[in-house]
């Protein structure tokens, strides 16, 4: 066959493991380091007590959280790969992820799609399915160039049908809640479907059972192209929200993701006012104002427009997710909240209404009107709300003046309203938040459903085998700890943001029944959170200040070049200037800097960059600790940070795309042939829009991709084991795969090896000789671990080739025979390790030592004896 596929090799490969070579972890200096990295990237808050060798929490989540970003084995300690990876060179801003479309981006290859609606949902009129899958449709149309048709027969790019259980297309439905649909990227055949299961009740307009439209909507952003956000406001968060119809807008992150494809609808006039969309706000805003705090049994409860943070004595990280996730009945845009521990409510106002909460239910006969409370007509809206705990009353503002109430009476205290500055003296203006801190010092826990049950880690071990590519479990489940498991619910809760613990504990279990969308949550490029950029396209630069590494017209080609990579495939042009504030204001500075984020001295951090806003927003910092070279692999080659850091002032965070420049970790490409990433394209284009001087009908340059693992059509290069790893190589990539992880790591060949080519004609380890051997043309590269041993690399004639031979284009080692065969196309060579020489009577056709293979040997690899040949 001429293709490998990685998927079944994967699950196929190596029996026996010895680990890799990677430096220990354990000592008190690594431990130090790497505290520093998580708290500089991962936002770990100050640790007093133990550290990493009691297991701390804390830490032990956010390895889990940077494990997950870099797609290494997550296991929540500082093993050695963790650890080697954070000694790695990398930029300084911290990683996030938000938005996110499928692997390799698919997307149609028309504007012009057609639809058809297979058969119908009982629970509707005919006409009331139309009408929602029509609307879900024009959801996308509205900002995209995408038009939709409807045909009655024949076969539709879109294909809409109703079924339920097993319904032909191999991911059969649950049945009642749980899955509610699911749809199949852009491709031919069932690309572009969508499924609805039959077992749920949809409705038209109410918010009972799940609203067609908005479940259509999210599973059509699926069939476009886009995958799942990991921001609770997108309609592309892979849990079901219901909001109303008739008001409903695209977030600004779903706009974002889908005009990152197809670019944003012609029809309409850029330069018009464009439309408020929602968008989810970051409680590290320092401009935030909250439209209410509370407190619930031990828990603090900070709402803001749709959403609320939920926060826990236990954890420093506040969870965020859409009010209408917990109560579908209360509204947005809270006026005031606060919790009575008498009757062990909160209650929440918007205007003349009051909602009373118990735990997770809202209590029967509410909303009440806020008279019910004693409050005169003339009463408008609370404005704040605190209880006072040591008192037992609770006081009601409304602006300047505020009222009491009795909890235990049930009635408003006399010689009320007062003015705030009578009570409170020294307070003047109009109170729009009020909390006591010393109210929730005490912690009973929310009140959420037990984990543990035989039917629930059933559920949840079916959960991530859909959700999050769970293999087949054999011997102990949940309660054995079994670390695969483990593994896979910490993927899942840190990307819904939950408490990263590995466990099946309650707040996971309830959220995992939640009814949700049927596709696997996976991510890739990303913007900063509320995706900041310029509200120009015309944009200054400065350079303050040069390394002296470099001289100043190496820096000054290295920044120009640097900042035309993103003028390249957008509208922003920069100007240079001399004197002045620019907006991007660039600088060479160690240490303290000047800007509260200090550098740390050489390797580590090499630069950093701040997002587009008015101040330091934009402007880029370079370690000059570190050496910096402006053609040289060694070093630090300045074009490649700075075009990094520039996309960071531009507006886009980073990629957990290792062939992406927005990757975190520096890695070494030629300057002279770089070129961005599809992934990096679909970044900034979906902040700025395409360059507007490059004709869309023009051919577009192919832009480097990233391989995916799973491609049928994958054609690898070259296989080969390390130490027990198997290795499988692509282009400027390869993967990394071990005995005890289902998972192949994926990263750049140049981040191991800067010295290896890309695009390997073949490759072997040699157990005799403990070393892996990579050819390409005519020469051939020897690795001890992960080191290039010296010498190397070495024309192939050294192994007693002749001249006449260009490449290998195979090759094999024989482990019981202790022989290496070299393909070249259809014949080979024998080479006796021991002898380290050609054996004689070669080379031979490939037909006479394998009688019934024909063609030319592309790839060979040997699995227990038995040879894979391509």
């Amino acid at each position: 066959m001429k293709t490998l596929n990685l998927c079944i090799l994967v699950c196929l490969a190596a029996m026996a493991y010895c680990g890799p070579i990677l430096p220990p972890a354990g000592t008190q200096q690594d431990e130090d380091m790497a505290e520093t990295y998580l708290k500089r990237f991962y936002s770990l808050t100050e640790q007093n007590g133990p550290t990493f060798r009691r297991g701390i929490s804390q830490l032990s989540r956010k390895l889990s959280e940077m494990q997950h970003f870099f797609g290494l084995k997550v296991t929540g300690t500082l093993d050695s790969e963790t650890l080697q990876l954070m000694k790695k060179p990398r930029c300084g801003v911290p990683d996030v992820s938000e938005y996110t479309t499928f692997p390799r981006n698919p997307k149609w290859p028309t504007n012009k799609l057609t639809y058809r609606i297979e058969n119908y949902t009982p629970d509707m009129s005919k006409s009331e399915v139309d009408t929602a899958i029509e609307r879900a449709l024009q959801v996308w149309a509205k900002v995209t160039p995408l038009r939709f048709t409807r045909i009655y027969s024949g076969t539709a790019d879109i294909m809409i049908s109703f079924g339920t259980k097993a319904h032909g297309d191999y991911y059969p439905f649950d049945g009642p809640d749980g899955t509610l649909a699911h749809a199949f990227a852009p491709s031919s055949g069932i690309g572009g479907d969508a499924h609805f299961d039959d077992d749920e009740t949809f409705t038209f307009q109410s918010s009972r059972g799940y609203n067609l439209f908005l479940v259509a909507a999210h599973e059509f952003g699926h069939s476009m192209g886009l995958s799942h956000s990991t921001d609770p406001g997108a309609l592309m968060y892979p849990v079901y929200s219901y909001s109303d119809p008739n008001s409903f807008s695209l977030s600004q992150d779903d706009v974002n993701g889908i005009q990152s494809l197809y670019g944003p609808n012609p029809d309409v006039n850029p330069k018009d006012p464009k439309p408020t969309r929602p968008t989810t706000p970051n409680a590290c805003d320092p401009n935030l104002a909250l439209d209410a705090v509370a407190t619930m049994r031990g828990e603090r409860l900070f709402f803001k427009g749709r959403f609320f943070w939920r926060s826990y004595p236990q954890s420093s990280k506040a969870v965020q997710t859409l009010i209408k996730n917990f109560w579908p009945e209360v509204p947005d845009d809270l006026d005031a909240a606060y919790e009575s521990r008498r009757t062990d409510m909160v209650y929440l106002f918007k205007g003349r209404r009051v909602w009373a909460l118990s735990g997770y239910d809202l209590v029967r006969g509410y909303p009440k009107s806020i008279t019910s409370m004693g409050l005169p007509k003339t009463v408008k809206k609370i404005t704040a709300a605190v209880h006072e705990e040591h008192s037992g009353k609770t006081l009601l503002f409304i602006d300047d003046y505020y009222y009491s109430y009795d909890e235990v009476r049930g009635r408003l205290d006399r010689g009320y309203p007062k003015l705030v500055e009578e009570g409170y003296p020294g307070f003047r203006g109009k109170v729009t938040a009020a909390f006591e801190i010393r109210a929730a010092m005490a912690y009973c826990g929310p009140i959420l459903p037990p984990a543990g049950t035989q039917q629930d880690e059933d559920m949840a071990e079916t959960y991530l085998k859909r959700f999050y590519s769970l293999t087949e479990q054999n011997g102990p489940t949940f309660r054995r700890g079994i670390s695969q498991l483990s593994r896979k619910l910490s993927e899942m809760q840190h990307f819904f943001g939950l408490k990263v613990t590995g466990t099946l504990d309650s707040e996971t279990l309830q959220l995992m029944k939640k009814p949700r969308c049927g596709v696997p949550d996976v991510s890739e490029y990303t913007t900063f959170p509320r995706n900041p950029k310029w509200p120009t396209n015309k944009l200054t630069y400065r350079i303050e200040n040069y390394t002296p590494d470099m001289s100043k017209s190496e820096v000054d080609t290295a920044i120009e070049r640097a900042l035309q990579v993103w003028a390249k495939v957008t509208p922003l042009r920069f100007t240079r200037i001399y004197s002045g504030t620019a907006d991007i204001m660039i600088s060479f500075g160690t240490k303290a800097h000047g800007d509260y984020y200090p550098f740390d001295g050489p390797d580590g951090t090499l630069a950093h960059a701040f997002a587009p806003s008015s101040g330091i927003g934009g402007d880029a910092h370079f370690d000059d600790d570190e050496t910096f070279t402006f053609q040289s692999s060694r070093g630090y080659n300045l074009f490649l940070v700075a075009a990094h850091e520039f996309g960071h002032s531009m507006g886009l965070s980073h990629s957990t795309d290792p062939g992406a420049l927005m990757y975190p970790v520096y890695s070494y490409s030629d300057p002279n042939s770089f070129s961005l990433s599809q992934d990096d394209v679909n970044g900034i284009q979906s902040l700025y829009g395409p360059n507007p001087d490059v004709n869309p009908k023009d051919p577009k340059p192919p832009r480097p991709t990233t391989p995916d693992a799973c491609d049928p059509n994958l054609a690898l290069d070259a296989v080969a084991t390390m130490r027990g790893e198997r290795l499988f190589f692509k282009g400027r990539f390869f993967w990394r795969s071990y005995p005890q992880s289902s998972k192949a790591v994926q990263t750049l060949i140049k981040n191991f090896w800067p010295e290896v080519p890309d695009d390997l004609d073949a490759a072997y380890e040699s157990r005799r000789t403990d070393m892996v051997y990579l050819f390409k043309g005519r020469r051939v590269w020897a690795l001890s671990g992960y080191d290039l041993v010296r010498g190397y690399p070495k024309s192939i004639t050294s192994m007693g080739l002749p001249n006449t031979v260009k490449k290998i284009t195979a090759a094999v080692h024989e482990e019981h025979s202790g022989k290496t065969l070299l393909f070249i196309d259809d014949y080979y060579y024998s080479y006796n390790e021991v002898r380290g020489r050609l054996d004689r009577g070669y080379p031979k056709l490939v037909e006479e030592g394998y009688p019934g293979f024909r063609g030319k040997v592309t790839a060979a690899f040997e699995i227990r004896e038995g040879r894979w040949d391509g």
